[in-house]
């Protein structure tokens, strides 16, 4: 595996390495080393069927890297800029949007979020009646980048209305959302939490 230098330089002789959100805000400093790191955090057992592998081949690498470390310069990233992105074998919105949020990138002056199955699921559950998450109904993986942006800007509007870090808001629906469980005569509302 040509990324095999890089994996050694992060375990440095350790059979188990932690990866927190916080050391992959604080790793960018050598882009390869931080694309691998967020890769294991995310995907601590290599994901499902081959798309890291492929994701990893040379050229799929080396085309993620230069265009995201131009991004990263500039602080920003557009919906077409991703749109492209996608197009490289192995790569998903779920890690590409995993980069992004960790790259601390913007689209406008909206900081990107993590946006994978899970939220998605959380987010067309039915469990929520709050104004607005009924644009989500159709959202599925498939489409999910035609959401994108929307996606965010709900994300920061309701965080700024519940007095919210809008990457709790991401964590809540990544972790807890897919687990709540309601009386049948209680509707749940962000805005009531």
């Amino acid at each position: 595996m040509d990324q095999q230098p890089i994996i050694t330089r992060i375990f440095v002789e350790k059979d188990v390495i932690n990866i927190s959100r916080y050391d992959l805000f604080n790793s960018t400093g050598n882009i390869e080393e931080f694309f691998i790191k967020v890769l294991m955090w995310g995907y601590p057992t290599k994901g499902r069927g081959k798309n890291i592998d492929n994701l990893l081949k040379a050229t799929n690498f080396d085309k993620l890297i230069s265009i995201l470390t131009t991004s990263f310069q500039e602080g920003t990233i557009t919906i077409d800029e991703i749109k492209e992105l996608l197009k490289i074998d192995g790569l998903g919105l779920s890690t590409l949007s995993k980069f992004l949020y960790f790259m601390r990138l913007k689209i406008d002056s909206l900081t990107t979020l993590i946006l994978d199955q899970r939220v998605i699921n959380a987010l067309n559950s039915g469990k929520f009646s709050d104004p607005g998450i009924e644009k989500f109904a159709l959202l599925k993986y498939e489409n999910a980048i035609d959401y994108y942006y929307e996606y965010l800007s709900f994300s920061h509007e309701l965080a700024n209305q519940i007095n919210a870090a809008v990457d709790q808001l991401e964590m809540f629906l990544f972790e807890f959302a897919a687990n709540l469980k309601f009386p049948k005569s209680m509707e749940c509302s962000f805005f009531s939490l």
